[in-house]
């Protein structure tokens, strides 16, 4: 009898307590849902500026910028660059591009179907004039980003690597050095867009 009146007692105790806790929550649920919304808010633009969706690092190499594309039949993938983010850090000069000064980023194409592909340059501003780019593992030197594009297309499977090499060669001659003194003093930062097309 003493057993039964004791966990009748506790039994209360509990129901009291659990009423207790959740009474107030269920009051009002629209200010636990606002709550969870503002910080499912907070927490998203935190993400977004400390991770932007245009690029990630190539794990293998910190310095190299990785830009990813998603190639899909009919589909036009583009990303807006900064040519300042892919600066080699030995070679950076008070935070900008300048003659001597070089760099390198990586276009990552991704299908799950075989398909064809090709990649297009848009330039946003006029790019100094002794900067020149270069496929890695080829020998041949552009003076536009758009020249590549010729080069720039093909069959995919699954993913494509293609690292683009830049360079701004400087003390090549009189007429050179003329160039990049006065190209280095009206230019902060080269911009362009890559552009994927999937056919």
């Amino acid at each position: 009898m003493k057993k039964r009146k004791k966990e009748l007692i506790l039994l209360i105790i509990v129901v009291l307590i659990l009423i207790i806790f959740l009474f107030p929550k269920n009051r009002n649920p629209n200010n636990q849902f606002q709550e969870d919304l503002l910080f499912f808010k907070l927490f998203s633009s935190n993400q977004e500026s400390k991770q932007p969706t245009r690029l990630s690092k190539n794990p293998k190499n910190t310095n190299q910028v990785v830009y990813d594309f998603q190639v899909s039949y009919k589909n036009i993938d583009f990303k807006n660059i900064n040519l300042n983010e892919t600066i080699k850090q030995d070679t950076l000069i008070q935070e900008k591009i300048a003659p001597g000064t070089q760099g390198e980023f990586e276009i990552l194409l991704q299908s799950n179907t075989k398909m064809n592909y090709q990649i297009k340059f848009k330039s946003t501003n006029e790019k100094p004039k002794n900067l020149n780019f270069r496929i890695k593992g080829k020998d041949r030197k552009y003076n536009q980003l758009e020249d590549m594009e010729q080069e720039l297309q093909g069959e995919i499977t699954k993913n494509k690597k293609i690292t683009i090499e830049w360079k701004w060669d400087y003390e090549e001659n009189d007429i050179q050095n003329f160039q990049d003194t006065e190209d280095g003093q009206k230019i902060k930062q080269y911009n362009f867009t890559i552009y994927t097309i999937g056919e």
